[in-house]
């Protein structure tokens, strides 16, 4: 694979769409056509714009079978496997993956993949299985999503030009807006994200946005939306430079309705961002979150320390 540069820190959390604009810019693929249709009242959803597709896979090590390789044995499937992992480390148009050593949760390994297409996703899934240490690699979770952008103001401001109920109107309307924002450089850097180097620990977990009688995110107008996640990416923009975010959609795909990945030079800047964000409005009154997956990126030759205490 090719060389991409280092992603930008984001701006934004949860689905707010300004980012900080960086000098870099890459050409993608036109993959979003996604519009939200009109709505008879006024729970208009956001537009949206989608990028790579997304796989979260979980991994508890079989460490009995695994120590009972012979010494050469062991040796060579981690050899072949670190190899393999090498060849997807580095992005390039078609995606990257990367390996993290866990701590926690009962899980040893999680492996992201990003890749521009779902059917590539699942490729890069079996040929793991395939690979020799893969009789060893247990799979505790796999989790599907596709990296998205809710772009609430550029809704909101389309929705003061153009009624949502004159569907033609709208769709015209939001798709000219779409594809003037799918062309910005930060844009398209968001929609295809690189782990930034300075940044290798992660932090990984699905959530959902709340649809109690009393709290239903869905059933609130576009403007209450549009404002809590403005003030929720506001939130965000503090840790520019400390946080590198990704929010990706997984309804239709998983349990949940969005995964969050977080990259951080230090572990501890995960509790800061989310404990603060627990305390907006739209995390306080509206967000359920799932388990928490917490690790640290495996360098070139993480996986050959997986026998030995050594940090890898």
């Amino acid at each position: 694979m090719g060389t991409l540069p280092t992603c930008v820190a984001l701006e934004t959390c949860c689905g707010s769409e300004t980012a900080k604009t960086a000098s870099m810019e890459m050409t993608i693929p036109d993959i979003s056509k996604s519009t939200p249709f009109p709505s008879a009242g006024p729970e208009v959803p956001p537009a949206t714009l989608e990028g790579w597709y997304v796989l979260h896979q979980s991994f508890r090590v079989d460490w009995p079978s695994l120590k009972a390789r012979s010494t050469s044995g062991a040796n060579r499937a981690l050899e072949e496997f670190q190899e393999f992992l090498n060849g997807w480390a580095v992005p390039d148009e078609e995606g990257w993956s990367g390996a993290y050593r866990v701590a926690g949760n009962g899980i040893d390994l999680l492996v992201i993949h990003f890749r521009r297409d779902l059917e590539s996703l699942i490729r890069a899934a079996h040929a793991i299985r395939l690979t020799d240490l893969g009789d060893d690699l247990l799979l505790d979770q796999e989790y599907v999503s596709l990296v998205e952008l809710g772009l609430y103001s550029l809704t909101r401001e389309t929705a003061k030009k153009v009624d949502p109920n004159d569907r033609d109107a709208w769709r015209a309307a939001l798709e000219a807006a779409l594809s003037d924002e799918r062309a910005k450089g930060y844009v398209q850097r968001r929609l295809q994200p690189v782990q930034p180097d300075e940044m290798p620990y992660v932090c990984f977990y699905p959530m959902d946005k709340r649809r109690n009688p009393t709290q239903n995110w869905y059933k609130l107008s576009l403007e209450e939306r549009a404002d809590l996640m403005a003030a929720h990416g506001a939130v965000g923009r503090h840790y520019a430079g400390r946080i590198s975010q990704v929010i990706s959609g997984s309804m239709g795909l998983a349990d949940w309705e969005w995964a969050v990945t977080l990259w951080a030079a230090e572990p501890v800047e995960f509790k800061n961002i989310i404990a603060e964000m627990r305390y907006d409005g739209a995390s306080a009154d509206y967000a359920e979150f799932g388990p928490f997956v917490v690790g640290k990126r495996m360098g070139a030759e993480g996986i050959l320390g997986l026998l030995t205490t050594n940090e890898g």
